[in-house]
């Protein structure tokens, strides 16, 4: 049974995502029930050249699921467990599977999903469609290492199912059997990445398919790899007095603790701030380095020493189930602070997502530094600065100061492709970052895609606006 709405008011709350993309619009939503209904609706649409885009769990931050016209196909009852084999730690999962949800089923077995996002309200379709990570991909990686197998609805009212392994670039191309693309002439970074198609030299089949956020087909079932559930572990927050030597801190936390070591993040002095109301014993005007790592003996002493040797002013310890999820708690509530007091003054925060490799991090970190020193603009840097990818924020008072706050974002985003980075590190381009997809790329590498999309969707109707704009289709 398809369930279709078309009022308004019905149709609201899947014209919103974590973005606040302004612009949305569909003539309808269709929720259907499994794979036939989902072909019937996309027959009719192919048909009839409506644009169609498919609907998540909405915890996306650049637009992804928010179409400005056409219509919508939820997947929200594409959401069993279809099978969980302990023996292979593996699951097969339809792609509406809220992501907690996969979480505590597993959890009764014993098992772990390594790359589950910060949102787990997110639907698994989605974070393979995103190639989404979360808080321990320091350690365990991006969703893309966990893909087994993808089953994939096309426009055309075929199935491809892509298992990994069973197709590989050869002499430029990728054979799926009922299509054949080629691999775009660019070549994805090899660093934490969600920058368009995926490329790289000898690549896997699956990986074209995985981070391709909408556009190619309709994703209904994935499986995936566990591992066994995690050890106990604790969060160490340390609170520094000086900012300037964080690289080389952070280089010394990864030589000391190495595999032990789960997450790594940074939090600036101005980002603190936004953390006060929360938690107002921050010392005033430290900066804070935030850890995840096993809570043994051995791991806890070495965090004494670790304090000790960089003068830490404070440092917080959540070792204890209450202080662990009071310090998750602490990591989490940044964003959420931001985003409601922009909301409530009415201004609009620029936000970028670039990463760069290991060897270029001191430099573009020092890029950063010299831009809040000199520049007038409210400013804050922090994020996961393990994976060399912080997330450098900028809050312009006024229209001048916003066109400032886009000049200075393309001259990181220029700076840190000298380096070997992305633009996108784990959001996705979506409909918002066009642009710099097309700095990062260039237009033959827009074009590559383009031709991807067509051989995939040639109805071109899937996912219009996400990655590269419509126009290029035309």
């Amino acid at each position: 049974m398809i369930t279709i709405k078309e009022e308004r008011e019905d149709i609201l709350s899947y014209l919103e995502d974590a973005s606040n993309f302004k612009g949305g619009n569909a003539d309808k939503v269709y929720i259907p029930d499994g794979e036939e209904e989902l072909k019937r609706i996309l027959s009719e649409c192919a048909n009839e050249g409506t644009s169609v885009t498919i609907s998540g769990g909405g915890t996306g931050t650049v637009g992804g699921r928010v179409p400005r016209e056409g219509v919508i196909i939820s997947l929200e009852r594409f959401n069993r467990i279809l099978r969980i084999d302990s023996k292979n730690k593996t699951s097969l999962l339809q792609a509406g599977v809220v992501v907690n949800d996969f979480l505590n089923e597993i959890e009764k077995a014993g098992f772990f999903y390594p790359p589950f996002p910060t949102e787990r309200t997110a639907f698994i379709g989605g974070n393979v469609a995103t190639n989404a990570s979360g808080e321990y991909s320091y350690k365990f990686g991006p969703t893309r290492r966990y893909v087994k197998k993808i089953r994939m609805l096309l426009t055309t009212g075929r199935i491809l199912e892509v298992e990994r392994g069973s197709v590989y670039e050869k002499d430029g191309m990728l054979n799926y059997g009922v299509i054949r693309v080629p691999v775009p002439s660019y070549r994805t970074p090899g660093i934490k990445c969600s920058a368009g198609y995926f490329s790289q030299e000898g690549m896997d089949g699956i990986d074209l398919l995985i981070g391709s956020e909408g556009t190619l087909g309709v994703i209904t079932e994935v499986e995936v790899s566990m591992i066994s559930s995690l050890p106990q572990r604790a969060i160490i927050v340390l609170f520094l007095q000086n900012e300037k030597g964080i690289p080389e801190i952070v280089r010394g936390i990864k030589e000391d603790f190495g595999e032990r070591l789960y997450s790594l993040e940074f939090f600036d002095a101005g980002s603190l701030e936004f953390l006060k109301e929360n938690f107002p014993e921050i010392p005033e005007g430290t900066c804070a380095v935030y850890a995840e790592t096993g809570a043994d003996d051995d791991t806890m002493e070495k965090w004494v020493t670790v304090s000790d040797r960089y003068n830490a002013v404070d440092t917080w310890l959540g070792e204890s189930r209450e202080n662990y999820q009071k310090l998750i708690d602490f990591r989490h509530r940044l964003p959420e602070n931001i985003n409601a007091y922009f909301k409530k003054i009415g201004l609009t925060k620029i936000a970028m997502d670039i990463a760069v490799p290991e060897k270029s991090f001191p430099d573009m970190y020092a890029f950063y530094r010299e831009i809040m020193q000199s520049e007038k603009l409210h400013t804050i840097l922090f994020g996961h600065i393990g994976e060399n990818h912080l997330h450098f924020n900028l809050f312009p008072a006024d229209e001048q100061e916003k066109m400032r706050a886009w000049q200075i974002y393309e001259t990181c985003v220029k700076k840190a492709l000298t380096f070997g980075g992305t633009v996108a590190a784990e959001h996705g381009i979506g409909k918002i970052k066009h642009k710099w997809l097309r700095i990062m790329y260039g237009e033959k590498g827009l074009q590559d895609m383009v031709q991807i999309k067509k051989t995939f969707d040639p109805y071109c109707i899937l996912g219009l606006d996400n990655i590269f704009p419509k126009e290029l289709l035309m």
